[in-house]
């Protein structure tokens, strides 16, 4: 008994760098995206011309898992060691909106943490943009600011970043943005009020077979030992993530599987730890939460799920999904509820986390509003799945019940 934690520690492992799989690694190359980091560089090439810095900001827009956050972690790292052999200093920083909500919270950090400012408790936002460009100006640098997921952040803080260049000299700017964003809340949050203010907006698209293929067996290539996967069950594992068209499922998918054949002590990862993996790597759809879905509300997460997937859409609207929503209710015959009922059941399913609902404007309908839904981390087939498969327990409970 007192070996268990020395045997386990000194026992195999499938992994030969496990790191590589986790969130937030970066890898030395990002295959099938070299073109999209090749436009990052030329627009910010004035950053580092002799005509002096100009502000350059750039939105990263696209669907969950097709390499934003990488592509722009990857440049943040290369482009200031590339101006540092020019004589440029470039101070690239990363945030997550979602851990840094507001503005006064990201100016903060800023300044604490890469401006050396002992405390900035207590300061207004005008006087912490105030020391921001002071010591920019001291310092002689440009700042790159990686806004990731920045719909939390806002359309009107967003801009306060922005309007910061005018405050400098033509030609002696010293702040550029990143704009990370899913293209249903950039559309709906943000691109009004910036469209004119981007340098270019860079959409990216969801993976194909051919392209998943690459970047798996690469990322594989850099996690496992030479024997652990065989090609088809690589094969396998693409086949699953090609579907989605998101490159993280499939990362994830491989990490868990590892996981298991680690738990099991096997040399290899077998078709059936894919398939037990495959049901891991949504914790978003863990079975508490899904469980606590009335019926009305997994009819409601299929049709949304339906709608996207058949239409091949980003976004729906409720109008939409509700027709989707019928075709579910006659499939298990029960009558569908009135529109307003259904609403509620999206409000539910948003609440949750499950979906996403967003309200943007209508430009030709004066004040205007209308909801629109998409889903976030969560494929539509992995949700279609996960809900037909707890409705059908739930539904012949029901039915047994009667």
């Amino acid at each position: 008994m007192n070996n268990i934690v020395e045997r386990n520690l000194r026992g195999r492992t499938v992994f030969k760098n496990e790191s590589s799989l986790l969130r937030g690694f970066l890898p030395d190359r990002l295959p099938r995206r070299e073109r999209e980091i090749a436009r990052l560089a030329r627009n910010f090439k004035p950053l580092i011309s002799k005509d002096g810095a100009f502000s350059v900001n750039v939105a990263i827009i696209g669907n969950a898992g097709v390499g934003k956050t990488s592509i722009a972690q990857y440049f943040s790292k290369k482009f200031p060691e590339a101006a540092s052999k020019k004589d440029r200093t470039i101070k690239s920083v990363y945030y997550n909106c979602y851990n840094y909500r507001t503005k006064s919270a990201i100016l903060r950090h800023l300044l604490t943490k890469h401006f050396n400012l002992f405390s900035a408790q207590g300061y207004s936002d005008t006087e912490l943009l105030s020391d921001l460009m002071t010591n920019l100006k001291k310092e002689d640098s440009h700042l790159i600011l990686i806004l990731d997921e920045a719909n939390v952040l806002g359309s009107e803080a967003i801009l306060e970043f922005i309007y910061l260049p005018e405050s400098f000299e033509f030609g002696k700017s010293r702040i550029s943005i990143i704009l990370i964003s899913r293209k249903t809340e950039f559309n709906a949050l943000l691109q009004v009020h910036l469209s004119e203010r981007l340098s270019e907006k860079i959409e990216l698209k969801g993976y194909n077979e051919e392209e998943m293929s690459e970047i798996l067996t690469y990322r594989a290539e850099l996690a496992f030992h030479s024997d652990v996967l065989t090609p088809e069950v690589l094969d396998q594992v693409i086949s699953i993530a090609t579907q989605t068209q998101n490159a993280r499922h499939g990362i994830e998918i491989l990490y868990n599987a590892g996981k298991i054949a680690d738990n099991e002590q096997s040399p290899h990862i077998t078709p059936d730890m894919v398939r037990k993996a495959k049901a891991y790597v949504y914790p978003e759809l863990r079975p508490s939460l899904l469980e606590d879905l009335k019926l009305d509300e997994l009819f409601t997460a299929i049709a949304v799920a339906r709608n996207l997937k058949h239409e091949k859409v980003v976004s729906t609207s409720i109008d939409w999904t509700y027709d989707y929503y019928k075709i579910v209710c006659e499939e298990y015959e029960k009558k569908p509820k009135a529109k307003v009922t259904f609403r509620r059941s999206v409000d539910v399913l948003a609440d949750s986390g499950i979906i996403n609902k967003v309200v943007e404007s209508i430009p030709e309908v004066k004040r205007g509003r209308r909801a629109v839904i998409t889903i976030q981390e969560i494929p539509a087939q992995v949700l279609e799945e996960k809900c037909t498969d707890l409705l059908s327990i739930k539904f012949f409970n029901i039915e047994d019940a009667n």
